[in-house]
C-alpha cells in the first residue's frame, strides 16, 4: 500500500476509535484566540498535560471537519507526523519541547485569508481520557484608506480642510473601512492625541470656538490595526479670521473747499476686509478711495473735499469681513471747525426717558456743535457730577460720544451731564434727568432674617419691600411660600395680610421629630414691571429654652435680674418664694445645701409666687418677716429656663430692724465663742436691757416704717405683676438642680420694709465659684438658742463658704 493510503487507513482507525472513545473525552472550554496577520507565520497552541510516554496519539482538525489535517503518533518509538495532503500540509509542521510539553503547538507558514477558522488539537493518552483543544484563528485583515469629513458630512480630498471661521466649532470625522479586527482610528494634532476610538472604524474630533491661533494647525489621522504599519492622512485647518483693529487717521482743522486725505488701516482679517467709509450715516462713493495691501495690514486712503455743513460731522471707516456679516469693526473722526463745543446729552435709546423700565437698555449721546470737533467726551452722574467710568460688570459703557447703560437697574435713575473737548475749550451740557420703573426690592437689611419658632407652633414674619409709586409701576402684589423639608408650599392668601409696601404672614409650622431644621419662609413682590428677582427670606431656626436671668439684686424692697436671652420667642419671667425651715442646732461640719442648692435646713412649699411679662423685677413687700429662698427663672412657650438664679437664706426682719439703707457687710469666717462664767451674769443684765430698749425701740420703728410707706410706696404696674399673697404649693423647680457649686457675687443693699441677713446666689454666670455675702452680726432677742441669730448665721455660712472654697481649690 502507498504511504497516502496508510494515512487514510490510520485516520479511519482513529477516527473510530475516537467515536468509541467519545463517552471519555474531556474538551476544554476556552477558545484561544490567536491573530496573525497574512503572510506571516503562527502558532497554534496544544498543551500536553504530560510527559510524551504518556501520549498516544495527537490529531489537529479544523472548523467541523472530522478528518484530520495533521497527526502525531507517539505510539511506536519516535513521533510520527502526518499532514493532509494538499498546500496546507506544506506550511504546517509540529514542534515539541520535550522538556516543556505544555508549548506544544502547530507552527503554520505563510498564513492566508483562507486559514482563518476554529481549529481544534485532539490528545490521546495511554491511560488518560482524551482532551480537546480550540483554537480560533483570526487572519487580520487590513482596511481601507482613512477618509476625512468636515461637519457637513462632506468628504474632504486634498490636504486642506476648510475654509472654516474663527469662533466655529469644527467637528471632522475620520474613517476607516474594512480591517477585522477593528483597528484603533485616532487624531493627532503634533505628537498630541486628541482623540481616540478602540476597535472602531469612525474617530471623531471636536474643536470648540476655532481660535485664530488654528489657522493653518496640521491635524493627523492614524489607522492602527493590530500587527500592521499604520496608516496616516494630514489635513490643514484653513481659517477665515475677523478684523483684529482698525483705526483712523488724517484728521485735523481744514478749511472748507479744501482736500484732505484721511486713512483707515485695519489688520487681522482673512481674507482681505471691505473697508466702507460714511460721513455721518451716508455712505460715501468708493471711487474716492484707494485700497492697500501691505502683509496682514489693509489700508484704505479717502480723499475727500470738506464742505462747510461737514462741519461737526463724523467720518467712519467700518471694517467687515463678508465670512463675518454680523461683525465690524468702526473708527471715526470729527471733522473739525473752529468753535468751542456747545455739548447736549439725549436720551437716544429709548426716546421717553420717564417710561424707561429696568432690564432694558439706555444709550445717552453727548452731541457737540464745534471748531474745531471735539475729541473727548465724558459722562457725570448725580448732583455732585461723579465721573463715570466703564464698568462692564455694572453694564456701564462709555463708546466715544455714547454712554451705554445695559439692563436698567433702580440705581441708574439720576441726573447726567456730559462734557465735549476741543482745542478751544470744553462745553459741559444741561443736565438729562430720567427715572426707572423697576421691580420691588426687599427693603435694606431686610434680604434675609431669622425667626425662631418651635414644631407644631406658628410663626409671624414681616416683609418689607421697596418700589416705585402704585401710580407708576401698578400696585404691590404679594404672596408666600414655605420650604420645608420635602415641598416648596404656597401659603394661602387668607394667612398673609397687606399694608401699603409691607405683608404679614402668620403660618404654622408642621409637627417634625428633626428640630434642627424647620425650613424658610420666602416672601415675594410683584408689580406691573414684573415680579421680585429675589424673594426676602426668612430661616426659621428652632426655638431654644430661654436662659435664666442672672445678676440678681435685692434693693428697696425690689428684686431685679438681667433678662437672658428669650431662645427667639417672647419671654416672661417668674419668681418663687420658698420659706427656710429653722433648726435648733446647727450640726458640726455637715453641709447645709441638698441635691437642688437649696438649705439644708429645710425648705416649706412656695409661699409666694409672682410674675412679670415684661422684665424680671419683682416687689417684695407683700412676704412676711422670715427667711426666705427666692427662684427666678424665666418661661417661653419653648419651655422654662434650665436652671433657675436662686438667691438662698434671705432674711426678711420687722421695719425697725433696718440696716441703715445701702449698707453693705462682708462676712468674716470665724467660730462662735461660748460665753466664760466669769461674765455670764453681765451678760444676762445686759440682754435683759437690750430686750426691753429692742421692745421700745421696735414699737417705734414700726410706726415711721407704715407711715413712710404709705407716702413712698413706688408704683407697680399690675400688668406687669402679679403676685399671689398666699401659700401656692410645691415650688415649680422641685426636681430642678439648682447647683450650689456656682456661686457668682450677690450684691444685697438694705431696703425698706425688711431685713436682709444674707444672701447666697445660685445660677449660670460663667460657671466660676465666688461669694459675697451680706451679713448683719449684731445679736438679737427672736433667737430660740443661745446664740444669737447672727451668730447661727454666720456659722452656717462659714461652713458653706469653707465648703465652696475647696470646690473652687479642687
Amino acid at each position: 500500500m502507498s504511504k497516502d493510503m496508510n494515512f487514510y487507513v490510520l485516520v479511519m482507525l482513529l477516527v473510530t476509535q475516537t467515536l468509541i472513545r467519545t463517552s471519555e473525552e474531556i474538551v476544554e472550554a476556552n477558545i484561544i484566540q490567536v491573530w496573525s496577520a497574512p503572510g506571516s507565520e503562527t502558532r497554534l497552541p496544544c498543551d500536553l498535560a504530560a510527559s510524551v510516554p504518556d501520549v498516544a496519539m495527537m490529531m489537529w482538525f479544523k472548523d467541523g471537519d472530522r478528518m484530520p489535517i495533521y497527526t502525531v503518533d507517539f505510539r511506536n518509538g519516535p513521533p510520527v507526523h502526518w499532514a493532509v495532503a494538499g498546500e496546507f500540509g506544506t506550511r504546517a509542521h509540529f514542534v515539541l519541547n520535550q522538556s516543556d510539553p505544555r508549548s506544544a503547538h502547530l507552527v503554520v507558514n505563510q498564513v492566508a485569508r483562507y486559514d482563518e477558522g476554529v481549529y481544534r488539537c485532539r490528545i490521546d493518552y495511554n491511560d488518560s481520557p482524551t482532551r480537546n483543544y480550540r483554537v480560533k484563528l483570526t487572519v487580520i485583515v487590513p482596511p481601507d484608506s482613512p477618509r476625512i469629513y468636515d461637519p457637513e458630512g462632506k468628504e474632504i480630498f486634498g490636504t486642506i480642510a476648510g475654509p472654516f471661521r474663527e469662533g466655529q466649532d469644527l467637528l471632522l470625522s475620520c474613517q476607516a473601512s474594512g480591517g477585522k479586527p477593528p483597528p484603533d482610528v485616532s487624531w493627532y494634532r503634533g505628537g498630541e492625541r486628541l482623540a481616540i476610538t478602540k476597535d472602531g472604524s469612525v474617530c471623531q474630533i471636536h474643536l470648540p470656538s476655532l481660535s485664530r491661533e488654528m489657522a493653518g494647525t496640521k491635524l493627523q489621522c492614524v489607522v492602527e490595526p493590530p500587527l500592521l504599519q499604520p496608516q496616516r492622512r494630514e489635513i490643514t485647518i484653513k481659517l477665515y479670521l475677523k478684523p483684529q483693529f482698525i483705526r483712523v487717521t488724517g484728521g485735523g482743522p481744514t478749511r472748507a473747499g479744501h482736500e484732505r486725505s484721511f486713512v483707515c488701516t485695519t489688520r487681522g482679517s482673512k481674507p482681505a476686509p471691505n473697508i466702507d467709509w460714511f460721513i455721518n450715516s451716508q455712505k460715501i462713493d468708493s471711487a474716492l478711495t484707494q485700497v492697500e495691501v501691505e502683509g496682514e495690514l489693509t489700508k484704505s486712503i479717502l480723499t475727500w473735499r470738506v464742505r462747510r455743513e461737514d462741519s461737526g460731522r463724523q467720518l467712519v471707516c467700518r471694517v467687515s469681513n463678508p465670512w463675518f456679516p454680523a461683525y465690524t469693526l468702526e473708527d471715526l473722526l470729527n471733522l473739525e471747525v473752529l468753535y468751542p463745543p456747545v455739548a447736549q446729552i439725549s436720551l437716544v435709546e429709548p426716546k421717553e426717558p420717564r417710561l424707561l423700565r429696568e432690564d432694558e437698555d439706555a444709550v445717552l449721546l453727548c452731541s457737540s456743535y464745534a471748531s474745531p470737533p471735539s475729541y473727548n467726551f465724558t459722562f457725570y452722574k448725580g448732583i455732585e457730577d461723579h465721573l463715570i467710568r466703564d464698568d462692564p460688570i455694572g453694564g456701564i459703557s462709555v463708546e466715544g460720544d455714547k454712554l451705554i447703560l445695559r439692563g436698567l437697574r433702580r440705581h441708574h435713575a439720576a441726573r447726567y451731564r456730559c462734557r465735549a473737548w476741543n482745542s478751544e475749550g470744553s462745553g459741559l451740557s444741561e443736565p438729562l434727568t430720567f427715572n426707572v420703573l423697576s421691580r420691588p426690592e426687599c427693603s435694606a437689611g431686610s434680604v434675609v432674617q431669622q425667626l425662631a419658632g418651635a414644631p407644631g407652633g406658628e410663626v409671624r414674619a414681616r416683609c418689607s419691600v421697596s418700589a416705585p409709586s402704585a401710580n407708576d409701576a401698578g400696585p404691590l402684589r404679594f404672596y408666600w411660600t414655605y420650604n420645608g423639608t420635602k415641598d416648596v408650599l404656597p401659603i394661602p392668601a387668607s394667612n398673609v395680610t397687606v399694608m401699603g409696601a409691607t405683608s404679614t404672614v402668620i403660618h404654622g409650622l408642621p409637627s417634625l421629630d428633626d428640630e434642627e431644621d424647620l425650613g424658610w419662609l420666602a416672601c415675594w413682590a410683584s408689580n406691573d414691571i414684573g415680579n421680585q428677582r429675589e424673594p426676602c427670606l426668612f430661616r426659621i431656626m428652632p426655638a431654644a429654652l430661654p436662659e435664666a436671668p442672672s445678676n440678681c439684686v435685692i434693693e428697696d424692697e425690689f428684686l431685679q435680674c438681667e433678662p437672658g436671652h428669650d431662645g427667639g420667642l417672647p419671654q416672661r419671667f417668674i419668681l418663687e418664694a420658698l420659706e427656710v425651715r429653722h433648726h435648733d442646732t446647727v450640726q458640726g461640719d455637715e453641709s447645709t445645701m441638698n441635691d437642688q442648692g437649696i438649705s439644708g435646713r429645710g425648705l416649706s412649699e412656695a409661699v409666694y409666687r409672682a410674675s412679670n411679662d415684661v422684665t424680671p423685677q419683682f416687689a417684695l413687700d407683700a412676704l412676711s418677716p422670715g427667711r426666705y429662698t427666692f427662684l427666678v427663672y424665666s418661661e417661653t412657650p419653648r419651655g422654662r429656663s434650665q436652671r433657675p438664679a436662686a438667691l438662698h437664706s434671705i432674711s426678711i426682719r420687722t421695719p425697725n430692724d433696718l440696716d441703715t439703707p445701702g449698707s453693705l457687710q462682708t462676712m468674716t469666717p470665724s467660730p462662735p465663742q461660748p460665753p466664760s462664767s466669769d461674765n455670764s451674769m453681765a451678760l444676762l443684765i445686759g440682754a435683759s436691757l437690750a430686750l426691753v430698749l429692742l421692745t421700745v425701740l421696735t414699737t417705734l420703728c414700726v410706726t415711721l416704717v407704715i407711715m413712710c410707706k404709705k407716702r413712698q410706696q413706688p408704683q407697680r404696674d399690675p400688668e406687669q405683676n402679679t403676685i399671689l399673697r398666699r401659700s401656692v404649693g410645691v415650688s415649680m423647680y422641685s426636681g430642678s438642680s439648682i447647683s450650689p457649686s456656682i456661686v457668682p457675687t450677690v450684691v444685697v443693699r438694705g431696703h425698706r420694709g425688711s431685713r436682709v441677713l444674707a444672701a447666697r446666689w445660685s445660677g449660670v454666670i460663667d460657671d466660676t465659684p465666688l461669694a459675697v455675702l451680706a451679713l448683719d452680726t449684731r445679736p438679737h432677742a427672736d433667737t430660740d438658742s443661745g446664740h444669737s441669730d447672727g451668730e447661727l448665721l454666720e456659722t452656717e455660712l462659714t461652713r458653706n463658704f469653707g465648703n465652696m472654697e475647696t470646690q473652687t481649690d479642687t
